[in-house]
C-alpha cells in the first residue's frame, strides 16, 4: 500500500510518501522525495527485528494507524531541514533551534561551558544535524510569539545522574524513563513567568510524545529555578540531594527534582 500526504511547512508544499512496500519507498527516495515506512507490529514478535531491513528509512510507523499527518509533517521538516515545532503557549513558541539562532543570543548573557556551543554557528549546525534527527529531543529555542524574539533556551536531554540513582528512579517511575529538564531565560526577560510557561509545555510534550518523565538537577542556591520546578509539580527527591555537577555554570551541590506523573501517557510518538 502506498499513501501520499501533502504537507505545507513554512510556506513550502511537499508530498510525503508513506508505504509498507520497500520497493515503493526505494523508488520514492531515489526520486528525491520524503518517505515514511510502515511496518505492522508483529503479534508476540520483536518489532525492532522486523524493521531492521528498513534501517535506511528515517521514520517507520508500527502500523497504518500511526501513519499520521503529524508524522508526515515531521518527516517533511527533517527532509527540508526545517525545525520541528514542540508546542505553543499563550505567549511563547518552543521549537528546535536553527543555525542562525546563534546570533540571537545576547552577547552579555553568561552561558555555561556546555551552552557556549549555541553561540557557535558551526557547532550549532552539527548539534542540530545529530541531536534532533537521532534523539528527537534536545535543547530548544523559546520564542516570544508577539515578535519572534528569542527569550531563552529550554528542553530535555539524557539525565546526568549516577547509574545506580537512575536505575532506582526508573524502577519507581511506572515504566517511564527519565529525561533531564533544563531551562534558561535570558536576563532581560526574567520575572515574567516565561520559564514556567515554557517548561509546562515541554513537560507535556516529554510525557505525551516522547513517553518519558522529567527530572531536573538544580543548584541548591538557585531559588528561582527551584520555584519554577515546584510550580510545575516536580518534587524534591529526599535522600538523593546534593549531587555534584554543574547547573548554569555552578560547580556546587545539586538537588534532584522529579516529575510526579505515575500514570502512563495516552499517546507516544510512533517514530
Amino acid at each position: 500500500m502506498v499513501k501520499e500526504i501533502q504537507v505545507r511547512a513554512e510556506g513550502i508544499c511537499i508530498t510525503v510518501v508513506l508505504s509498507d512496500e520497500p520497493e515503493a519507498l526505494l523508488a520514492a527516495k531515489a526520486a528525491g522525495r520524503a518517505i515514511v515506512g510502515v511496518e505492522e507490529m508483529p503479534t508476540g514478535g520483536d518489532w525492532e527485528m522486523s524493521v531492521r531491513g528498513l534501517a535506511w528509512v528515517p521514520y517507520i510507523a508500527p502500523g497504518w494507524e500511526y501513519a499520521t499527518e503529524e508524522l508526515a509533517e515531521l518527516a517533511a521538516r527533517r527532509f527540508l531541514g526545517l525545525p520541528w515545532i514542540i508546542g505553543e503557549t499563550e505567549r511563547l513558541m518552543i521549537r528546535e533551534l536553527r543555525a542562525e539562532d546563534c546570533d540571537l543570543i545576547l552577547p552579555e548573557e553568561e552561558l555555561s561551558a556546555a551552552e557556549e556551543l549555541f553561540r557557535d554557528e558551526e557547532k550549532l549546525k552539527a548539534y542540530i544535524q545529530t541531536q534532533y534527527s537521532f534523539f528527537e529531543y534536545g535543547i530548544w529555542a523559546v520564542l516570544r510569539r508577539e515578535d519572534g524574539r528569542l527569550v531563552g533556551l529550554a528542553g530535555v536531554d539524557r539525565p546526568r545522574l549516577p547509574e545506580e540513582l537512575e536505575q532506582s528512579l526508573d524502577a519507581g517511575s511506572g515504566g517511564l524513563p527519565f529525561l533531564e529538564l533544563g531551562y534558561r531565560i535570558f536576563a532581560p526577560y526574567r520575572r515574567r513567568g516565561y520559564a514556567a510557561e515554557a517548561c509546562r509545555e515541554i513537560l507535556e510534550y516529554t510525557r505525551e510524545v516522547l513517553g518519558c518523565r522529567a527530572c531536573a538537577l538544580i543548584a541548591e542556591e538557585n531559588k528561582a529555578s527551584r520555584c519554577v520546578a515546584e510550580s510545575l509539580g516536580m518534587e524534591l527527591v529526599p535522600g538523593h540531594g546534593k549531587i555534584r555537577g554543574t547547573d548554569s555554570g555552578s560547580s556546587g551541590q545539586l538537588l534532584l527534582y522529579v516529575q510526579n506523573c505515575p500514570e502512563q501517557p495516552d499517546r507516544r510518538a510512533p517514530w
